[in-house]
């Protein structure tokens, strides 16, 4: 009895894992991630816990507040830097990531061009908070898939992007 309990607790625990991350991002991912000239960064949900019992420690200090909040609601950041043709990663093979998130019930949250560069933010979420987030930055020789994974506030971003100016 105890072994089919804890099976089914990490059958459970694997499959929230899977729920948090977009299979889109996971596949992007592990295609990309061994490329010699890809650049990968994970972070583990732990540096953001700790953030924000760092910051939790400034009670006066209403931005350190935000950001103990914001930390505590993350879970994990992947980052995954590809060139675009030595790696033979395809803009239109890029582009189609967009597609697909939508298919994975993302929303455009928003985007950007400059010339030739592109950026999309995708989230999923409610209208109070954001559950997950990708953001898709296309430039002329480079293609970068940011993924954070947790629960963010809306309140909390809207209040960072309102204060934002005043951290210089």
């Amino acid at each position: 009895m105890k072994k089919s309990v804890t099976t089914v607790f990490a059958l459970l625990i694997g499959f929230g894992f899977a729920l948090g991350q977009s299979k889109t991002v996971r596949e992007f991912r592990d295609k990309y991630e061994d490329d010699r000239d890809a650049k990968v960064v994970r972070l583990n949900g732990s540096l953001f816990k700790l953030m924000s019992t760092i910051a939790s420690y400034d009670t006066e200090d209403e931005d350190a507040q935000v950001i103990a909040r914001i930390g505590e609601g993350i879970e994990s950041m992947d980052i995954v830097s590809v060139p675009l043709f030595d790696s033979g990663l395809k803009p239109a093979e890029f582009d189609g990531l967009k597609d697909k998130l939508k298919s994975e019930k993302y929303e455009e949250l928003m985007n950007m061009r400059d010339g030739r560069d592109r950026v999309s933010v995708m989230t999923q979420g409610g209208s109070n908070e954001i559950k997950n987030m990708v953001i898709l930055i296309r430039e002329e020789d480079n293609a970068v898939v940011m993924n954070v994974n947790g629960t963010l506030d809306m309140k909390d971003i809207a209040y960072l992007a309102r204060n934002s100016k005043n951290w210089h």
